[in-house]
């Protein structure tokens, strides 16, 4: 089971309309294309990040005199190190821009895993019940007062 965190944005007339689900761990594509990866998702620190670990490993490289295998060395575990923290730089993303994350969700797909959210989402709907707005009026001045 994969485990995701459910990001929404507050000022959204129906918030779980425009949910974004974030996968827990290590991500592939993150690790395979990771200056791209961050480009689509306009992550332009991390995307400047990685610049800057690029050349300070090509001039590590040149400085020790180190041959392809200490460049490929050094790539791989600079792509092993963004895909670990790809997915928390987006949430920290969601969070500067006032996303809100509401729930953790598990499912074997994503889209099982939202299935599973909507799910958990009209079921708390339907044991809260919804307080009705009364108006109750003041004898002194006739105007409502609101609880």
């Amino acid at each position: 089971m994969k485990v995701y965190t459910v990001h929404i944005h507050p000022g959204d007339a129906e918030p779980m309309e425009n949910a974004i689900l974030i996968r827990e761990g290590f991500n592939f594509w993150a690790f395979l294309l990771s200056g791209l990866w961050a480009l689509y998702h306009r992550l332009w620190l991390g995307f400047f990040g990685l610049v800057v670990v690029s050349i300070l490993c090509s001039l590590a490289v040149m400085f020790f005199d180190g041959g392809p295998e200490m460049d490929f060395a050094l790539a791989l575990v600079t792509g092993i190190g963004f895909g670990l923290i790809a997915n928390d730089l987006r949430r920290r993303k969601l969070a500067a821009q006032g996303w809100k994350m509401t729930d953790i969700v598990a499912g074997t797909t994503q889209s099982d895993a939202e299935h599973r959210c909507f799910e958990r989402l009209t079921i708390s709907k339907l044991r809260v019940p919804q307080m009705q707005q009364t108006t109750i009026s003041t004898p002194s001045t006739g105007s409502p007062s609101y609880p």
